[in-house]
C-alpha cells in the first residue's frame, strides 16, 4: 500500500508527507542532498562506496572515505528518526561496499510517476478520450526540470535531457489528439505550458505558430499574442546577454583572486549564503615568514609572495576566494565540511610552496577560523 511520503525533483529535491514539507533539512546540506538525489536517480542498482566518494569529494583528501559515507548516513537517518517519518526508516540498503535506494519502498517519487504514466499514455491504444487523460496526468507530474540547483552535474545532465524529451513527446502526442478535435485554444495552452519549463523547442514554436492562425478569432487577439512573445523574447534576450557578461573566462580554472575590498562584499555574501546552504566556510590568514629575521629584501619576499599566491590558485579550487592582505599575508575563503579537513587543505598549500619555490629560508603559517553566518 502507497504510502503519503511524496519525493519530488522536478524543480528542485523536496520530501512531502500528507502534502506538507518535511525533512527540509537535507536542501541545506549540499553532500547529503547529492547523496540522496544520486541514489534516487540509480535506484535499481547499488552504488559502490568509491564511485559515491569520487562524485561527493573530487579532489578532497580523506583517509577514510568509508567513514565520511557513514556519516552522511548517519545524519540522513537520525534526520528521519527525530522527525518521526517513519515510512523513510529502510529507504537506504546498506550492501557490501554500496550503498541503494530501497527499490521495493512504495513512495511516490515524481520522475518515475512521469516516466510510468507517460508510457501507459504512449501505449494506449483505441480509447483517445482515455489517452488523452493519461497525457495530460503525465504532464501535470513534469513540474520543472530535473534538479535544477544541480543541473550541472555530470550525473544529472544526461537524465535531465531524456525526461525533457519524453515531455516533448507526451505534449505533441497530446496536440495531436487536440487537433482531431479542432481545439486550437487548447493547444496554444498545451505550448504555454511546456515553454514555461524547455523555452527553446522547434516542434513545439511550430505547433504553437499553426494553433495560432487558426484558433484565434480576432486580429486583436492576435496582435496581443504577438506582442507577448516578443516580449517573451525580448526578455530571453536580456538575460542572455547579463549571463554572458558575468560569465567567467573558460580558461581561468584556478581559484579567484581579488582585491581586498572584493574579498570583504564576498565574505558578506558567503555569510548570508551559510544561511540558506547550511556549509561550513572557513576563513584563514596565510603569512610568510622570513627565517632570516636580520636581513630585509623586499624584492625576493615580494617573489616569494608572488610564488605563494600561485601555489594558492592551483591548490585551491574555482570557488575558493584569495585576496593579498598586507605585504606578507594572504587573506583565504574557502568551503570544506570540518576544521581537520580545512587543515589539510592548507597543508597542502604548505607543501606545494615548499616543493616549488626553492624558497627554503621562508616559513608559511596560518590561522584557521570558521565563518559565521549572518544570524550570528
Amino acid at each position: 500500500m502507497a504510502t503519503d511520503v511524496k519525493i519530488t525533483l522536478f524543480g528542485g529535491f523536496s520530501i512531502y508527507k500528507g502534502g506538507k514539507p518535511i525533512l527540509e533539512n537535507l536542501s541545506n546540506t549540499r553532500k547529503t542532498k547529492l547523496f540522496l538525489c544520486y541514489l534516487l536517480l540509480n535506484k535499481e542498482k547499488a552504488i559502490s562506496h568509491k564511485e559515491l566518494f569520487e562524485l561527493l569529494w573530487s579532489g578532497e583528501d580523506y583517509a577514510n572515505p568509508g567513514t565520511a559515507l557513514r556519516t552522511l548516513l548517519y545524519r540522513y537517518r537520525n534526520l528521519i528518526e527525530n522527525t518521526g517519518v517513519n515510512e523513510l526508516d529502510n529507504s537506504i540498503i546498506s550492501r557490501r561496499g554500496a550503498y541503494q535506494w530501497n527499490p521495493d519502498l512504495d513512495i511516490s517519487i515524481d520522475i518515475y510517476d512521469f516516466e510510468d504514466t507517460s508510457q501507459k499514455a504512449l501505449e494506449t491504444i483505441g480509447s483517445d478520450e482515455k489517452k488523452e487523460l493519461l497525457l495530460r496526468k503525465a504532464m501535470e507530474h513534469y513540474t520543472g526540470n530535473l534538479l535544477p540547483d544541480s543541473n550541472t552535474e555530470h550525473w544529472v545532465v544526461p537524465k535531465a535531457v531524456e525526461l525533457r524529451d519524453l515531455y516533448i513527446r507526451v505534449a505533441l502526442e497530446l496536440i495531436q489528439l487536440l487537433k482531431a478535435k479542432n481545439d486550437y485554444k487548447a493547444i496554444i495552452d498545451v505550448c504555454n505550458e511546456v515553454q514555461e519549463f524547455i523555452p527553446v523547442s522547434l516542434d513545439i514554436e511550430n505547433e504553437m505558430n499553426l494553433a495560432m492562425q487558426k484558433g484565434l478569432e480576432s486580429e486583436a487577439e492576435l496582435n496581443e499574442y504577438h506582442m507577448f512573445r516578443e516580449a517573451a523574447k525580448e526578455m530571453d534576450r536580456v538575460i542572455g546577454g547579463v549571463r554572458e557578461e558575468m560569465e567567467y573566462d573558460a580558461s581561468e580554472n584556478t581559484a579567484f583572486v581579488c582585491e581586498y575590498d572584493m574579498f570583504r562584499e564576498v565574505y558578506r555574501l558567503q555569510r548570508r549564503l551559510l544561511m540558506r546552504t547550511g556549509e561550513t566556510m572557513f576563513l584563514t590568514m596565510a603569512t610568510l615568514r622570513s627565517k632570516r629575521m636580520d636581513r630585509h629584501e623586499p624584492l625576493k619576499n615580494e617573489r616569494a609572495m608572488t610564488a605563494l599566491l600561485e601555489c594558492c590558485k592551483h591548490e585551491l579550487r574555482m570557488g575558493d576566494s584569495i585576496c593579498r592582505y598586507s605585504d606578507d599575508q594572504y587573506a583565504i575563503m574557502f568551503p570544506v565540511d570540518s576544521y581537520e579537513n580545512a587543515v589539510k587543505v592548507l597543508e597542502r598549500v604548505r607543501m606545494s610552496f615548499y616543493r616549488k619555490s626553492n624558497l627554503n629560508e621562508y616559513m608559511l603559517v596560518y590561522k584557521i577560523c570558521p565563518l559565521k553566518n549572518a544570524k550570528e
